[in-house]
Parts: structure tokens; sequence; C-alpha cells
């Protein structure tokens, strides 16, 4: 395996064990950020246009 990726799938864990032990109302907030951005994406006339392609 190489330096790159292990530093990749570290970091991976790293993020991982952070987001395990915010309290359950912050990672609502991160859900609720999540819902709205797929939504914005999923309203965007570029994301529109691509599919008609």
């Amino acid at each position: 395996m190489s330096d790159w990726l292990r530093r990749v799938l570290e970091s991976k864990r790293q993020a991982r064990r952070r987001l395990a032990a915010l309290p359950f109302s912050e990672k609502i907030k991160l859900l609720e950020k999540l819902r709205d951005r797929s939504l914005a994406i999923a309203a965007s006339p570029l994301r529109r246009q691509q599919q008609k392609i």
C-alpha cells in the first residue's frame, strides 16, 4: 500500500471517529445540512441540462 493511500485511509478513520464522537444534536444538524445541499443540487437547472444530453 502506498504512503499516499495510507494517509487517505488514516484521515478517513480520524474523520469517522470525530463524527462518531459528536453529540446526537450535532449529527442531526449535519444531516439537515446534507439534505439541504441534496435538494439544492436536485433543483439545479444545470443538473437538468446535463440529463437531457
